[in-house]
C-alpha cells in the first residue's frame, strides 16, 4: 500500500522494487540479500540439528546402552534450538526490511520519462531512456541472475539476484514496460 508522498510500487520481488514517482521510474534494491541468505541456512541448521538432536536424545533414551550418549543428543538439539532462535530474529529483520518505507532507500537507478534520462545512485547521468535497454544476465558462481540496464556507455549492474528469495524473474520485462510502456512483440 502507497502512503502520502510515497512512490507507487509497480512490482516487487526479492528485495528488488520497481516504482514509479510522477515521471520517474525508480528501481531500489532493499539490500536483503545476505538476510535472505541467513535465513535460509539457520533453517538448515534448526532442521537438520534439531532433527538429530530429538533423534538421539530418543534413542539414547530407548537404549540401555545409552548409545548414542543422551549428552551429546542434548547438546544437538541445543545447537539446532539456538539456530531457531536466530532464525525467527532474522526473519523479523527480514519483515522489517520489506516493510519499511521506500524513502528509507536511496534508488539504485532512476529512469527520469519526462526529461528522457537515466540517473545511477549518485543523481548522474548515465545516458538517454532511448539507448537503455534492460537483461537478465548469468552470474558466475550463482544460479540466480542479475538484472543490468545496457547503454552504448556500459552495462550497469542494478540487482544481483540470489537463489534464496532474491531472484529477478521476469524483472526486467516489468523495468522496460514500465519506463518505455507497452512494447508488441
Amino acid at each position: 500500500m502507497t502512503s502520502p508522498g510515497q512512490p507507487r510500487v509497480i512490482a516487487e520481488q526479492g528485495g528488488l522494487v520497481v516504482a514509479e514517482d510522477g515521471p520517474h521510474i525508480m528501481v531500489i534494491d532493499r539490500g536483503s540479500g545476505l538476510t535472505q541468505v541467513t535465513a535460509s541456512v539457520l533453517l538448515i541448521f534448526t532442521v537438520v540439528f534439531g532433527g538429530f538432536g530429538i533423534v538421539s536424545i530418543a534413542m539414547s533414551v530407548r537404549s540401555a546402552d545409552d548409545n548414542p550418549p543422551l549428552l551429546l543428543g542434548l547438546v544437538i538439539l541445543a545447537v539446532g534450538l539456538a539456530a531457531a532462535a536466530a532464525l525467527l530474529y532474522t526473519l523479523r529483520s527480514l519483515r522489517r526490511i520489506r516493510s519499511a518505507p521506500l524513502s528509507d532507500f536511496v534508488p539504485v537507478a532512476v529512469f527520469d520519462r519526462k526529461d528522457g534520462t537515466y540517473r545511477d545512485r549518485g543523481g548522474e547521468v548515465v545516458g538517454q531512456l532511448e539507448q537503455v535497454r534492460f537483461e537478465r544476465r548469468v552470474q558466475i558462481g550463482s544460479s540466480a541472475p542479475k538484472l543490468v540496464a545496457i547503454t552504448p556507455d556500459g552495462t550497469y549492474v542494478l540487482k544481483r539476484g540470489n537463489p534464496f528469495g532474491g531472484r529477478i524473474h521476469g524483472m526486467d520485462a516489468v523495468l522496460s514496460t514500465a519506463v518505455f510502456g507497452e512494447t508488441t512483440s
